[in-house]
């Protein structure tokens, strides 16, 4: 290992910690941020030395089997448009069995290769969702129950190959359902994709901020995943609590260096099932002290099970509305293209073109990315826009209300230039035509479900994300994720205080640029 150029940091985290949070022990969501920000000193932690420490970009199981998939079905395929205005989450399933081309079609359109393109002497392999550096903290897994032309089994899936390698045989289903908050919503289901990170792979470039990366990568993927099996017509469930050390025993992973960090059950909808209540309670136990903020927030996070605990009520978010207002267009025409084909031909911007935005395209992205409620997983998550150039809308930062479909104006003017100090002096900050913010309410998460609740947040802010891109995508323009900015300066530009709400992700969108 090496310490960061500036890692002598890590040593005063905890002082810096309660400095800037005034957190206190129990308080680990506040502390996990405050541990996981960019500063003007740089990210805090340690980061590993690459070429003294590498870590390889894929697993390889060699001695393992493996599988081919069939080529990829794109037949009734849905528009985004329609894909999210009828989404709804599966709330039970059918003992029903999918074809491997089906589960071909999930993988490959949640994080499967979507292009190659050569580059230095090799090839440079384009995913179906987006990750910080390119680096793909994220894994894919699958349990098997009901899947035509394979045996029952835990299968990993190569995304270079477009093949999945069996690790376990057998049928284990049962065990992911008992593992999960309602059961009998899941036992019949086929089968359950399982996302794991491995966190060193963004620990080696960004310390202790990678956490952050890998949780909201790991909501691009999910959301991938639900777009694509409502498009195919299945159905799909995300549950957000599940018994961590279960599933991560069923993959053969540690739980630290990697772990499972969002569970999504697939198959064809069946009528609801009972609900169970809670069935797990947060881990809680203390954290030793050389064990990494990282590493230590999700350990201590972990679900365990309990004799039984009943479910704390959901508190309504609080009413946040200025006098002055923008109402969004109803009714408009939206975009053709399909889940498939904005999944397949989604890419980074490297650059922005100026714009401006219409009106209409700036409505639709926002539609996409927060105008439903059946797509949210976990309240807490509020959309931010600060504005730089859309025809007939003033310049500014503005909150999106996604119930009357209408944005808040907090601040007018011209904040490009404030927002390419706070990414870092980032042309890109300033040359997009608007930047979408997902802005965490952190207090009222934790007092409402927990600590466990930050996970939760990022997640939510990365299925946020990825609708925005893919909304993008779809209007004939680009994105791009910016993940680098220095939290205080940027909470203080959205005047947020960065514990009671504070700016977890960043999307970036605009016209198409040149050569």
């Amino acid at each position: 290992m090496e310490t960061d150029r500036r890692g002598f940091l890590r040593l005063l985290g905890g002082a810096l910690t309660v400095a800037s949070t005034g957190a206190v022990a129990g308080d680990r969501a506040l502390e996990i941020h405050a541990q996981t920000a960019n500063t003007r000193w740089g990210a805090l932690g340690v980061r590993l030395r690459a070429l003294h420490d590498p870590l390889a970009p894929f697993k390889s199981y060699p001695d393992a089997n493996r599988f081919g998939l069939p080529a990829i079905d794109t037949r009734a395929a849905l528009s985004l448009a329609e894909a999210v205005r009828g989404y709804a989450p599966a709330s039970g399933f059918r003992a029903t069995a999918l074809s491997l081309a089906e589960l071909s079609r999930l993988l490959y359109f949640s994080n499967g290769v979507t292009g190659r393109v050569p580059a230095g002497g090799g090839v440079v392999h384009l995913r179906a969702a987006p990750s910080a550096g390119a680096l793909y903290s994220g894994e894919v897994y699958v349990v098997a129950r009901g899947i035509r032309g394979l045996e029952p089994g835990v299968y990993y899936y190569a995304v270079l190959e477009h093949r999945i390698v069996a690790i376990r045989s057998g049928s284990f289903m049962g065990e992911v359902a008992s593992a999960l908050d309602a059961p009998a919503a899941f036992a019949d289901a086929p089968a359950a994709v399982l996302l794991t990170n491995v966190f060193r792979r963004y620990r080696q470039r960004y310390a202790n901020r990678g956490y952050r990366f890998a949780l909201i990568d790991s909501g691009h993927i999910g959301e991938n995943l639900r777009l694509a099996a409502r498009s195919a017509g299945l159905g799909a469930a995300g549950p957000l609590r599940f018994h961590d050390d279960a599933l991560n025993d069923l993959l053969g992973v540690d739980g630290r260096e990697e772990a499972v960090c969002a569970v999504h059950v697939v198959g064809h909808p069946g009528e609801a099932a009972p609900d169970a209540g809670r069935r797990f309670a947060e881990k809680q136990q203390a954290v030793p002290a050389q064990v990494d903020a990282p590493e230590g927030y999700h350990e201590a996070t972990k679900l365990v099970p309990v004799a039984a605990l009943g479910r704390r009520p959901d508190r309504p978010s609080p009413a946040r509305r200025s006098g002055d207002g923008v109402a969004l267009p109803k009714g408009h025409a939206a975009p053709a293209s399909t889940v498939e084909e904005t999944i397949r031909t989604r890419r980074s911007a490297e650059r922005f073109r100026d714009g401006p935005l219409s009106f209409e395209e700036l409505a639709f992205v926002l539609e996409m990315a927060g105008g439903h409620a059946a797509l949210r997983r976990t309240p807490g998550v509020d959309l931010h826009l600060v504005a730089h150039r859309v025809r007939d809308l003033p310049p500014g930062h503005y909150r999106y209300d996604p119930g009357p479909r209408r944005l808040d104006l907090v601040r007018a003017g011209d904040l490009r230039r404030s927002m390419t100090r706070a990414c870092l002096e980032q042309e890109k900050a300033g040359a997009a035509d608007a930047g979408f913010v997902m802005v965490a309410r952190i207090d009222e998460s934790v007092s409402r479900s927990g600590d466990r609740s930050y996970r939760d947040l990022l997640l939510e802010s990365g299925g946020i994300g990825q609708r925005v891109y893919l909304a993008a995508v779809a209007s004939g323009l680009v994105a791009r994720n910016l993940a680098a900015y220095l939290d205080a300066e940027f909470n203080a530009l959205l005047s947020l205080d960065g514990r009671r709400e504070a700016a977890v992700h960043l999307t970036l969108v605009g016209n198409r640029g040149g050569a």
